[in-house]
């Protein structure tokens, strides 16, 4: 749970270090957040049925594959392009 705890805080805060750039990406991923932290106030009062624990499990993986998604879009979609860009000027400079 510690590390869910600390993955939770870094989900949380990064809608912030989005919405200036990627308004969209952070907006689909607030939802996400809440129910992380309704889950998390249900695992602290101990109503956890096996469901609960299931959709719990389920929403952190939807939770880190966005995550993951948004990175590539957001990182290394416009690092291809750059280098791509790059290699078409070298070749057209030869």
């Amino acid at each position: 749970m510690d590390v869910y705890v600390v993955y939770l805080f870094v989900a949380t805060a990064t809608p912030l270090f989005l919405w200036h750039d990627h308004r969209k990406l952070a907006l689909w991923q607030i939802p996400f957040i809440a129910v992380m932290w309704l889950y998390v106030g249900l695992y602290v009062m101990g109503d956890l049925n096996p469901l609960a624990h299931l959709i719990f499990n389920i929403v952190f993986v939807a939770n880190v594959v966005f995550a993951h998604v948004a990175a590539f879009k957001i990182y290394a979609i416009p690092f291809i392009r750059r280098e791509r860009e790059r290699r078409r000027l070298y070749r057209e400079s030869k």
